[in-house]
C-alpha cells in the first residue's frame, strides 16, 4: 500500500482539472544565487575607477589621476564579504520570479483547458 496517495472519481457532469504544474521555485531560487554570484564577481574585481580632480588655479584644469589597483587580500576579503549579500538576495529575487512563473503558467494552463476553477 502506497501512503499519501488516493484516487478520486471525477463526476462525469464536472471536467477534471488539469494537474498542476511542477513547481518552479527552486530552479529559479538555484538561478538567482548563481547568477548573483556571478554579478558579484564582475561588480567586485571591476577597476577601480579613475578620479577627475578639478584643481583650483587662475582657470580650472581638470587632471585624472589614475588608480592604483587594490591588492589580493583586499579582493578576495571584498568576494568573501560581498558573497554574504548578493547570493540569498539573487536566490530571494529567483524566489520570487519562480513564483510568479508557476502561478502564470498555471492560469494560463487552466484558461486554455476551459477550467472554470478559480483560486482566491
Amino acid at each position: 500500500m502506497i501512503f499519501g496517495c488516493t484516487q478520486r472519481r471525477v463526476p462525469e457532469d464536472k471536467p477534471a482539472v488539469p494537474a498542476p504544474i511542477r513547481n518552479l521555485v527552486k530552479p529559479f531560487s538555484i538561478a538567482g544565487f548563481v547568477l548573483a554570484e556571478i554579478y558579484m564577481l564582475f561588480t567586485v574585481l571591476a577597476p577601480n575607477a579613475p578620479v577627475l580632480v578639478f584643481y583650483t588655479a587662475p582657470v580650472p584644469v581638470p587632471v585624472l589621476l589614475t588608480s592604483v589597483p587594490a591588492p589580493l587580500w583586499a579582493k578576495i576579503a571584498r568576494i568573501a564579504a560581498c558573497s554574504l549579500f548578493f547570493g540569498p538576495f539573487g536566490a530571494l529575487v529567483g524566489m520570487g520570479v519562480g513564483l510568479l512563473v508557476t502561478g502564470l503558467v498555471n492560469q494560463i494552463r487552466n484558461l486554455l483547458n476551459g477550467s472554470k476553477t478559480h483560486s482566491h
